[in-house]
């Protein structure tokens, strides 16, 4: 795999037709472009133009003369479902074979999977699952997935719940490594009656102000493990 910083350039194709003889407001010039979805499309390329140049880096160039000889062999293309704060997205990801590899070892890996974590074979990745969540610490998991935060897509009420709980046990453990003397119990909001069970040396209760703090704090730091650069 690449050990330097790897650049990647992408080139995105959008068509406009426009009427000369027309003013346009600018705003609607903003809002036609938005409605394009051209963010879901650039992460898209992003991760597709990843994955090429990692399996490259195992494989070689493609159909390049003398690939077969080498250890790592490309193998099967598969696609790979996701939704973020983006939008929908559907990715095509190869896969490479390590020829190499013992009977216990692990033969076939996704090299992208080295650079992009998704989170586990969950559809709603992290950025949304935790804005959603968010919501329903004031709102109903039902109410909460029809808010949206104008989310191309938003998580059903079930699958809020099964975050909330998921992400509770994340924040117990935020409060005990950060508050010293302190255990948390598992933090389970229900909708606007949410609390935060706490046993503490002085008996300290949390209501949910605190709770909201914690889980945007959570929601930071799911979005400061990534840090990008570039130029238009």
């Amino acid at each position: 795999m690449e050990e330097s910083p790897i650049e990647i350039t992408l080139t995105v194709q959008l068509t406009l037709t426009i009427d000369p003889t027309e003013q346009y407001p600018l705003a609607v010039i903003s809002e036609v472009l938005a409605k394009q979805n051209i963010t879901s499309i650039l992460v898209e390329a992003l991760v597709e133009c990843l994955n090429e140049r990692l399996v490259e880096s195992f494989c070689g160039v493609k159909h390049s003369h003398g690939n077969g000889t080498e250890r790592f062999q490309r193998s099967a293309t598969c696609t790979r479902s996701a939704v973020t704060t983006a939008g929908e997205h559907t990715f095509t990801l190869d896969y490479v074979e390590d020829t190499a590899a013992s009977e216990d070892e692990q033969s076939h890996f996704r090299p992208v999977e080295n650079l992009i974590q998704f989170d586990g074979k969950k559809c709603y990745q992290e950025d949304i699952s935790a804005k959603a969540v968010n919501l329903a610490m004031t709102l109903s998991y039902r109410d909460a997935a029809s808010a949206g935060d104008g989310f191309e897509k938003t998580p059903s009420p079930d699958t809020i719940q099964r975050r909330v709980k998921e992400y509770g046990k994340k924040l117990s453990a935020f409060v005990s490594d950060h508050i010293p003397g302190t255990e948390a119990d598992t933090v389970i909001p229900m909708g606007r009656s949410a609390t935060v069970r706490m046993t503490t040396v002085a008996s300290t209760k949390f209501r949910s102000h605190s709770q909201r703090t914690m889980m945007e704090n959570l929601d930071q730091s799911l979005m400061s493990r990534l840090t990008l650069t570039g130029t238009a």
